[in-house]
């Protein structure tokens, strides 16, 4: 029996000014043990030398595109997406990285069934000095098969560069939304979720590297601006699928997380109004319930009085 040749794939890596990790980034891609790869760096107009940097590996399967101006990391994918000639293409963040066997164990899975249209995997996060901060999306159960739409309505269990997609399908789809300042990924994935199943590697192959500013104040806002209406617009789009019953849960969820999220930020009445809209959905009650009462401004001096006397 004939062997079916191994698919190219290409690796979109956008980068701006990321000089200092974009290496790292680089020799993950490099000590793959899957060939053949494709490695395609998009420099978003940076100031720095990231394009030196990368140019300086003079490695063949590894090639710059230099943005005229910085256009984001949508457009840059975009850039990525349309000069790339792999059957199969997968995301890597410049300050991110691949464990070894990522590639292999995902381009198994897609090749298996015709039908998959992107395969993700686990990933965990480390901070600045290298100290594991856990799973990225923990307590986000990945759902596989087909209509993980549904599933990546209510909550987005996929960090981009855990995903390993079809090219002609991203092409298909006009690439990621530049509109979006946030939450580009997250459309994609319930775009290209809805053209066919889902795969999932359930082994850790990649690592993400904290970005301490994706926890801002401004990121809560962001959601509520882009994410929110982002999500919605999918909810109209699919109403004739979904039932009332599973649009209210998938707000419920929604307004859960990001009122969480501003709880946690100091964001009280913000947070207070949207876990009251969760609830009202009927989402996770008693949950959100404790959450309100454990994280409350009192509780929370409390907990320190104790730690302080202890």
């Amino acid at each position: 029996m004939n062997q079916r040749p191994a698919p190219l794939v290409s690796v979109i890596i956008p980068a701006h000014n990321a000089a200092t990790t974009i290496g790292r980034a680089l020799d993950s891609v490099l000590r793959q043990d899957y060939r053949p790869l494709e490695i395609i760096v998009i420099d978003d107009a940076s100031s720095d030398a990231t394009g030196d940097v990368v140019l300086n590996r003079r490695h063949p399967d590894v090639r710059v595109i230099r943005l005229p101006s910085q256009q984001g990391a949508s457009a840059a994918r975009n850039a990525g997406i349309e000069a790339a000639c792999g059957e199969l293409v997968a995301f890597l963040d410049a300050d991110d990285e691949w464990l070894p066997r990522k590639t292999s164990l995902q381009v198994a899975q897609v090749q298996a069934n015709e039908r998959i249209v992107f395969v993700c995997c686990r990933a965990t996060e480390v901070a600045s000095d290298g100290t594991p901060l856990g799973t990225v999306n923990a307590g986000k159960t990945p759902v596989t098969g087909a209509n993980v739409w549904r599933s990546l309505l209510a909550q987005n269990f996929v960090a981009t560069p855990c995903v390993l997609a079809r090219r002609t399908l991203l092409r298909e789809l006009g690439g990621f939304d530049t509109r979006l300042r946030i939450a580009e990924d997250q459309d994609m994935w319930i775009r290209l979720a809805a053209l066919g199943e889902v795969a999932y590697v359930d082994e850790t192959l990649v690592i993400v590297h904290d970005r301490p500013q994706s926890l801002s104040k401004s990121r809560v806002a962001d959601q509520l601006d882009y994410t929110l209406p982002m999500i919605r617009s999918h909810l109209s789009r699919f109403r004739d699928q979904l039932s009332r019953r599973e649009i209210g849960a998938i707000l419920g969820e929604r307004y859960g997380e990001i009122g969480r999220s501003a709880y946690n930020h100091k964001m009280y009445w913000l947070g207070l109004s949207l876990i009251g809209r969760s609830v009202l959905l009927g989402n996770r009650p008693f949950e959100n319930l404790c959450f309100l009462i454990f994280s409350s401004p009192p509780a929370i001096w409390l907990k320190r009085l104790v730690r302080s006397n202890s």
